[in-house]
C-alpha cells in the first residue's frame, strides 16, 4: 500500500487518480472512449512507478502523472497538473 502525502495521508487510490486523469482528457475535448483508454494507460504506467514506493507526495504523484500522460496528450497534461490553478 503507497500512502500519498498531501494536508492529510491517504491511501494511494487508483480510481480517483483515474478519475482526475478522465476529467483532463475529456477536458481535451477528447472522446469518452478513447479518454477512458489513454486513462488506463496513464494508471498502469503509474502504478508501475508506484511498485517500489511506499510513500509519495500529492506533488510527486501528480508531476509524475502529468509527465506520463504528456507523453500521449500534451494539451490534458497540462490541463491535469494545473487543474487547481485553471478551475
Amino acid at each position: 500500500m503507497v500512502n500519498v502525502v498531501g494536508k492529510t495521508i491517504e491511501d494511494y487510490d487508483s480510481e480517483r487518480l483515474l478519475s482526475a486523469v478522465e476529467r483532463a482528457i475529456a477536458t481535451d475535448r477528447v472522446p469518452i472512449g478513447d479518454a477512458k483508454t489513454l486513462s488506463n494507460r496513464v494508471i498502469k504506467q503509474i502504478e508501475r512507478w508506484l511498485t517500489d514506493k511506499t510513500e509519495v507526495t500529492s506533488q510527486e504523484l501528480r508531476l509524475q502523472t502529468a509527465a506520463v500522460l504528456d507523453d500521449y496528450d500534451a494539451d490534458a497534461a497540462y490541463l491535469y497538473e494545473n487543474e487547481k490553478r485553471l478551475f
